[in-house]
This record gives C-alpha cells, sequence and structure tokens, in this order.
C-alpha cells in the first residue's frame, strides 16, 4: 500500500471514530433536536423503499411462463436493492427485529432462485454470444429451464400472495424506527454489511451520511483482505473461488451501499470513483462467470470444456492484476 494510501485510511479511521463516538457529546439541546428530524429520516428511508419495491411489484408481475434465463437479470438487481436496503438500516428496525429477519430470508430466496434461473445464461457461452449479437438465446436443457423458472414463479405466487411476503415487506418499512443512542449489531446482520464493521450508524448522521460510513467501514475491512487476493494465483481452486468471491462481493457491496446513499441524496458518494470501482466489479464478475461456467460444465460431464473455462478465467484474473502492477486496484475506495 502506498504512503498515500496509508495516510488516507489513517484518517478514515479516524473520521468513522469521531462519527461512531459523537453521540457521548450531544448536548440536551442537540438532543431534542435530534428528536424533530427523526421522522424525516424514516421518511426519507420509506420513500426510497417504497420506490424499489413498485419497481420489484412490476419487474415480478411481468415474470410468467414465457420468461428466459436472460430476462431475469433485472429482476434480481431489482429485487436485492430491496434486500440491501434492510441490511443499510438494520438498526432502524431493532423493535421489530422478528419480521425483519422473515422478510430478509424470504428476500434472499427469491434472489437465490432467480440468481439460479439467471445462472442458465450466464453459464452458457453460446447463450451469451448470442444475446451480444442481439439474437434471441437458445436454452437446450429445456427441462432445466422449466423447473427453475417454475421455482420463481412459485416465489412470485409466495411474495403476492394476501398476507405474503410483499406485505410483510411493506408493514415492515411502515414500522421503521428512528435510531437510538444504543443500536447494536446483530448475529444475523451480513458480514458485508454492519455484520462485517465495528462501527454502527448514528442518530446524528442522515440515512446517506450513515450509508456512506458504511460503505467506507466495508472498505477498510477490502483494503484488509485484498493482499491476500491479489497473492492468489488460481480463483478456480475451491478455496481460491471463496476468496475470489467474498471479495468480489464486498467491493459490489460498497457499490451498491453508495448506490442506495445516492439515491437519498446526490453525490453523497463520489460519482466518479463509484463508477471506477463499479468497473472493476464487472471485470471481476466476468473472470467469475468463467468460473461458474466451468462449475455447470463439471456437472454435465463436460470437462474439457470445463477445463477451458478455468483457464480462460485464470488468464484473465492474471492480466487484470498485471494492469496494476505500478499502481492501485482499490484507489476509488480512497475517493468515495
Amino acid at each position: 500500500m502506498s504512503s498515500f494510501s496509508k495516510l488516507a485510511k489513517a484518517l478514515l479511521i479516524f473520521s468513522i471514530s469521531l462519527v461512531t463516538h459523537a453521540t457521548v457529546l450531544v448536548s440536551e439541546s442537540q438532543t431534542l433536536a435530534t428528536v424533530h428530524v427523526s421522522d424525516h429520516y424514516t421518511s426519507q428511508v420509506s420513500q426510497t423503499a417504497e420506490h424499489a419495491i413498485a419497481i420489484v411489484d412490476e419487474a415480478l408481475t411481468e415474470f410468467d411462463n414465457d420468461t428466459l434465463p436472460h430476462e431475469a437479470k433485472d429482476l434480481r438487481k431489482q429485487l436485492v436493492t430491496v434486500r440491501d436496503m434492510l441490511d443499510v438500516f438494520a438498526h432502524n428496525f431493532a423493535q421489530n427485529f422478528v419480521l425483519w429477519d422473515v422478510v430478509r430470508d424470504a428476500l434472499d430466496k427469491g434472489y437465490t432462485v432467480i440468481g439460479n434461473y439467471k445462472d442458465l445464461f450466464d453459464a452458457n457461452p453460446d447463450a451469451v454470444e448470442a444475446l451480444r449479437q442481439q439474437r434471441t438465446p437458445n436454452y437446450p436443457d429445456a427441462k432445466k429451464v422449466k423447473e427453475r423458472r417454475n421455482k420463481v414463479l412459485a416465489w412470485k405466487e409466495q411474495y403476492f400472495r394476501s398476507q405474503g411476503i410483499r406485505h410483510q415487506i411493506k408493514s415492515l418499512f411502515s414500522e421503521i424506527s428512528p435510531l437510538q443512542r444504543d443500536v447494536r449489531n446483530e448475529v444475523k446482520f451480513s458480514r458485508f454489511f454492519w455484520g462485517g464493521v465495528d462501527n454502527r450508524p448514528s442518530e446524528l448522521l442522515s440515512p446517506s451520511e450513515n450509508a456512506k460510513l458504511l460503505a467506507q467501514a466495508q472498505g477498510l475491512v477490502a483494503r484488509e483482505e485484498h493482499s491476500e487476493f491479489l497473492h492468489l494465483e488460481d480463483p478456480t481452486s475451491h478455496s481460491g473461488e471463496l476468496l475470489f468471491h467474498d471479495h468480489r462481493k464486498r467491493l459490489r457491496t460498497i457499490v451498491k451501499i453508495c448506490n442506495i446513499a445516492n439515491k437519498l441524496k446526490n453525490d453523497t458518494c463520489n460519482t466518479a470513483a463509484m463508477r471506477s470501482l463499479a468497473d472493476l466489479v464487472t471485470k471481476l464478475g466476468d473472470i467469475e462467470d468463467l468460473i461458474i461456467t466451468g462449475r455447470h460444465f463439471e456437472d454435465d460431464n463436460k470437462n474439457s470444456k470445463a477445463k477451458d473455462a478455468y483457464q480462460s478465467a485464470i488468464k484473465k484474473f492474471t492480466k487484470l492484476k498485471m494492469q496494476f502492477v505500478d499502481g492501485d486496484m482499490l484507489e476509488p475506495l480512497e475517493n468515495l
């Protein structure tokens, strides 16, 4: 890490520490002021969530028996935005954590079944190439397509049914509570969000500022694990894949947290830095898609094709690391 990066990291740790412990210095008058703005805080989050839920409703309504795997990509992204809001503002549901846990688990299951369906596209090089050429992809394993699509349709039914997942989500966000001084991280909080850092959101900050605080804290974790990531030679081995996947997921989560922050208030996170980090995440995603493709080929006993996919993944990863041999791959984190 460069001396600049070390200095920036030290300053970031110091600033996060100041925010985390600032509440003990608040006077009684400031505390009263915080109470007055708490309704604005929760309404901001609720309104943003309502918009995200409406987008999911529309996309899920359109998902039917004719929807193909590549057409599920946007739905999955839209669904995860709602789940991510539960994670970013998890402390605001402290008084209703049981329902928070139920809703998050349901969204996670939806994200998984939609992802498994979309994987039929991601792991099919011919389908990917067809779509690139603006042709309709062909999926030769019609049985597998039908089975996975039916699982998504079954989850869709659970979502829209009376008192179902959608109803639970809306109920949860309608009962969002102001932050308390003694907020704590729950065991079930994701390690890619508040569960993976020592920081807590502050009632002195706006929703967008608390989101940025979380993104910066996760950035420090990414820094700590980055050296091991760079020394990884084979991201296709099972241990290597886990390290590769988790590091990419953390970086992608930071981008998503900043996206939420900027939806709440424009330019909370630096747009140029976010764009650079998102570009890196995309390149890492292309490598991960090759690993997933190799795993699918292995499952179908197509070992020669699996080997080709793995070799392509290793070559791409090596080439990507070489681009930063004299630079800092995580430089965008310094400028969030």
